[in-house]
């Protein structure tokens, strides 16, 4: 490390005589050059300290003080009360979360087009650690002896649609569902529908950036594909958003008509089989 505030200044005799310079036989000052690589391996300090810091695994690892084994596995109506947590948790505007009994009708109705990412913990590992949804977390296997529940962590909640995007009435629900007894209405879930519409993608903000939003858009979305469930996967989303589902398949088709929670919106298509969106 050269210290710059003694380097000779010119009143000091920064240009040296012949004599000085053969004597020195030529000498170069690198002091400049240390200067440089010094500056280069800050700079390369700090990327490798901005990069560790926004890798999804080490972010993982200070949000979760446990081992991450993650679970990803389909809702069921049993879950309802982890999703408002996490919703409320996820959605500051409460004007776009579903309010209890429409996740008691969508997970009680159509469970199979839902999805969650769950993690295990162990109380006896996880002291002083809290998170929304530990509240409502289930054992994950009765009588076991280290207590361990089931946390969820992320959620996609689906319902089928008749039509190519979501709309409003996709997006309500029947309040007699209960007694039609699974009987589609003309709003919610509708059995003959061949479009999936996603009406709630969330993840806790205390694991946000650490790849799980990632880990169940692609999964839900390989299972769609892969299973013939639908033609299409659609959803609507905020506009600063819409990059995001790009990286996964979606098409961007425009402004959304539907009008919950304010409106706003845009409707994105993920296509299965050369389906055309009118």
């Amino acid at each position: 490390m050269v210290n710059q505030d003694k380097r000779p200044s010119q009143e000091e005799g920064s240009c040296p005589t012949l004599e000085t310079a053969q004597d020195t036989d030529q000498a170069v000052d690198e002091s400049s050059d240390v200067d440089g690589d010094f500056a280069q391996l800050q700079k390369t300090i700090s990327q490798k300290r901005r990069a560790a810091k926004d890798d999804p695994e080490a972010r993982l690892k200070q949000a979760l003080p446990f081992p991450f084994l993650p679970n990803i596995r389909p809702l069921t109506a049993s879950d309802w009360e982890s999703c408002v947590a996490l919703e409320k948790a996820a959605f500051p505007d409460p004007a776009h979360r579903a309010s209890p009994e429409k996740f008691k009708y969508r997970l009680t109705t159509c469970p199979e087009l839902s999805l969650g990412v769950f993690c295990t913990v162990i109380p006896a590992q996880a002291k002083g650690w809290s998170i929304e949804t530990l509240a409502h977390a289930k054992p994950v296997e009765t009588d076991r002896a280290d207590g361990a529940v089931s946390v969820l962590l992320a959620h996609i909640v689906s319902t089928r649609c008749r039509g190519q995007v979501i709309s409003d009435s996709d997006m309500d629900y029947p309040k007699d569902w209960r007694a039609r007894g699974g009987r589609s209405a003309d709003v919610g879930h509708q059995d003959s529908g061949r479009t999936v519409g996603i009406h709630s993608l969330a993840v806790l903000p205390k694991v946000h950036g650490c790849g799980i939003g990632r880990m169940i858009l692609k999964s839900y979305i390989q299972q769609m594909q892969s299973s013939g469930m639908a033609d299409r996967v659609a959803l609507i989303c905020q506009d600063y958003l819409v990059s995001y589902y790009d990286r996964f398949g979606f098409r961007t088709l425009g402004p959304s008509k539907a009008t919950f929670g304010g409106g706003g919106w845009t409707d994105m298509v993920n296509i299965r089989r050369d389906a055309d969106v009118e």
